[in-house]
């Protein structure tokens, strides 16, 4: 006879890991953004890594696209808007291990110091873990991707326009679970083979939606992820779509 299991989940058991990304510093959703950091400090308890994962900056003015002459273009204060971003994410999870991924917009600056200034190429100060000042923090700099047991948490540089497809090349790239961003939409893949069930998630964003150069609606949506590892073995990932700021997660309501 086959019986249904329950049981009460001590916290010690589970390892907690938030994945939050593309918020495109100066261009972030300043409403997105407070309900993250809302939810952070809210369960500062019981999250064990805060992962940012790429494109926390847009670094407009190094970007090789033709750029609109009436935005200002300074990165200084664009990069003491992520230190103060990083600051409440630190403020809000003193304990948990927060590590930063490097994504296309952030790549955007070896680019330009290879393609424009390559004399600066190799200066330690205009590393991303300097310009960013993580060691100040306690945040670890991540250029490529991170393995959490059975899962790759990166950004990705693949692209999809259709919600989920994005997580499936990647998955289907790597052949292994992973959660990425880097799409700005929400989705989820699975594949189940002889080899067992394979998944891919997409995290969203926590960016503006109206990006100047569409003519269109951004097929875009607000949210993270969230993936609770059980005892080691087996884990869960959440989705989490932000409805008009607000989302519902462990029996709770999140709104501004």
């Amino acid at each position: 006879m086959v019986t249904n299991k329950e049981a009460i989940i001590d916290k010690k058991d589970l390892v907690n890991i938030v994945f939050i990304c593309d918020l495109h510093i100066p261009y972030q959703d300043n409403r997105a953004v407070k309900l993250i950091l809302d939810f952070l400090k809210k369960n500062k308890n019981d999250i064990d890594y805060l992962l940012l994962g790429g494109d926390i900056i847009d670094f407009y003015s190094l970007s090789r696209f033709n750029k609109d002459p009436r935005r200002a273009l300074n990165i200084q204060e664009d990069l003491d808007k992520v230190f103060t971003f990083m600051q409440n994410c630190r403020q809000a999870l003193p304990n948990a291990k927060i590590k930063y991924f490097k994504g296309n917009h952030e790549a955007r600056l070896q680019s330009f110091k290879w393609s424009k200034v390559p004399e600066f190429a190799y200066l330690r100060c205009l590393e991303p873990e300097k310009l960013f000042r993580l060691s100040e923090l306690g945040i670890e700099w991540i250029p490529k991707r991170w393995q959490y047991k059975k899962i790759w948490f990166l950004h990705g540089n693949i692209i999809s326009k259709h919600s989920g497809w994005t997580a499936q090349k990647i998955r289907a790239e790597y052949g292994v679970n992973v959660v990425c961003g880097h799409s700005h939409r929400t989705g989820k893949s699975n594949k189940t083979d002889l080899g067992g069930n394979c998944g891919g998630w997409e995290s969203g964003c926590l960016c503006r939606l109206d990006p100047e150069y569409l003519e269109g609606i951004a097929n875009w949506q607000h949210g993270f992820s969230l993936v609770n590892y059980y005892r080691d073995k087996i884990f869960y990932v959440n989705n989490i779509d932000m409805v008009k700021y607000s989302f519902i997660y462990g029996g709770k309501y999140y709104a501004l």
